[in-house]
């Protein structure tokens, strides 16, 4: 730990578990104080009060991503809590609710849904916090994709949400430059997290062993394989670095 945040006051939507706690504790160990933004009410006290139980500053703030109130709350709440707004990291998705299957049987109200909260969520939560990072001189944002957005079947309307999202990362990169604030994505490949436990129905040994068959890096990622990724991107070490997806799968992409 370097301290290298200290000061800085950031959001982790999906911050209650798996790679979002991972870079919401990631983040209070540099120094900041985080929102923990999540619809897992419990899980994400757990998370707020462990943080601050090792002395960080954290508290949870229950937020619907597809609702533009509730982001605005979000952003209020970071304000009001901690002075303003420096970083936010949208990682908040649907993805461990959504079962694998043909596109001609995906129905029109799960795509809807699975957009409004992965690419519509994402715009809103940035909608919330720019007036602030505006009125604070600047800010980063991270934005989370996924390798899927790359190309995967039978996960339509993640796939496309995900690939949405790096778009999204480029254009508002685009707009943003002029106003100090940096925009960037992680597109993490297969993680050990309580989601894809879901999606694999709890076994993980199989991912496991997808994993050391697929990847370059023969292991299964856990979530703090991501961390390295973020801090390096919220941090002065790549103030250069802007409207970028960077991609962390232990090679996966790219054996194709």
């Amino acid at each position: 730990m370097t301290g290298s945040l200290a000061g800085k006051v950031a959001i982790v939507t999906g911050g209650a578990r798996g790679i979002g706690r991972a870079y919401a504790e990631a983040l209070v160990g540099e120094g900041a104080a985080v929102v923990i933004a999540d619809m897992l009410e419990a899980e994400g006290q757990e998370t707020a009060a462990a943080i601050c139980a090792r002395g960080g500053r954290a508290v949870f703030q229950r937020v619907d991503v597809a609702d533009q109130a509730s982001t605005e709350a979000m952003a209020d709440k970071a304000v009001a809590e901690f002075g303003g707004i420096d970083i936010l990291v949208n990682n908040a998705a649907m993805f461990a609710s959504l079962k694998g299957g043909p596109l001609t049987d995906l129905t029109v109200e799960r795509w809807d849904k699975t957009m409004a909260v992965n690419v519509k969520g994402a715009w809103l939560c940035i909608k919330a916090v720019v007036p602030h990072m505006r009125a604070g001189g600047g800010g980063v944002i991270v934005n989370q994709s996924s390798i899927s957005a790359f190309g995967m079947p039978y996960m339509l309307d993640y796939t496309s949400s995900k690939a949405a999202v790096i778009g999204l990362t480029k254009s508002v990169a685009s707009e943003l430059g002029r106003d100090n604030i940096r925009v960037n994505c992680i597109a993490p490949g297969g993680t050990a997290t309580e989601g894809y436990s879901e999606i694999m129905g709890g076994n993980m040994a199989v991912a496991e062993e997808r994993a050391k068959a697929t990847q370059l890096i023969a292991e299964q990622m856990k979530p703090d394989a991501m961390v390295g990724t973020l801090l390096h991107l919220v941090s002065d070490g790549s103030r250069f670095v802007t409207g970028q997806t960077l991609v962390v799968d232990g090679g996966r992409y790219f054996l194709g």
